[in-house]
């Protein structure tokens, strides 16, 4: 044990070098469009609260999300823009996303924000124009490599395996802006992989800047999908099976 929560300090200290300086804040230049898409126990760190603009356009966001670590302009994919209230397949049922956003994810069976969309404005503190917006990404050790590490590595604490990994920007948008948070949370609901063991334990490992490790339980009983709390900012968010 002793080992393992030193490899478990190391990785976060080497992912917080990583993401303290990472933003992905969008300038939305599509309206949203309906398309397919707990408890928690800190390990490390501590947050901050700030709000802060960024003039990155909507497709530099989707070509970084995308990119493999090592291309500097990768190709922007293929991305379903999901409008408030649209209508999502999770895990092969109908789940309206109560939060719009833009999502590519290809190892998860569908992706949902299912906490009532005023209840995250409140919690992201927002007011006036400002509305709730996601980025989800599939990601890994390629993409990015000090925050899986440190994904693994708590995983193993575990005593589990990763089955996949999403990255994911919550913020919100205002005047075809995105602005960057950094408090409040939305609950997410994940459809498993299709070859996923539904007979398993499922947790999610989520990495934020500052080196933050957070284990989050699955909300839900459905053993096809895994409901967490999403944090404001950007994170990694690593599905465990155990």
């Amino acid at each position: 044990m002793k080992s393992k929560s030193i490899k478990k300090l190391l990785t976060a200290t080497l992912v917080a070098t990583m993401l303290v300086g990472s933003t992905l804040s969008v300038a939305a230049t599509s309206g949203g469009t309906t398309g397919s898409a707990g408890g928690e126990r800190p390990s490390s760190g501590s947050s901050s609260s700030s709000k802060t603009e960024t003039p990155s356009t909507v497709a530099e966001v989707i070509a970084e999300a995308a990119g493999d670590g090592e291309s500097a302009a990768p190709a922007a994919p293929e991305v379903s823009f999901v409008s408030a209230g649209g209508s999502v397949s999770v895990a092969g049922s109908s789940v309206r996303s109560t939060v719009a956003g833009a999502v590519k994810v290809d190892t998860l069976q569908g992706v949902a924000v299912t906490t009532p969309l005023a209840e995250v404005k409140a919690s992201l503190g927002l007011s006036g124009s400002q509305t709730p917006y996601i980025i989800v990404f599939d990601t890994n050790a390629k993409k990015s490599n000090l925050a899986m590490n440190c994904v693994n590595a708590a995983a193993e604490s575990l005593g589990g395996q990763v089955v996949t990994a999403i990255n994911v920007t919550l913020g919100a948008k205002e005047n075809g802006r995105l602005i960057s948070l950094s408090n409040g949370s939305a609950g997410m609901v994940v459809g498993l992989p299709k070859n996923a063991d539904t007979s398993k334990t499922y947790s999610v490992v989520c990495v934020q800047p500052g080196g933050v490790v957070t284990i989050l339980n699955d909300q839900d009983s459905s053993p096809a999908t895994v409901t967490f709390a999403v944090k404001a900012g950007l994170g990694t968010y690593g599905i465990v099976a155990k």
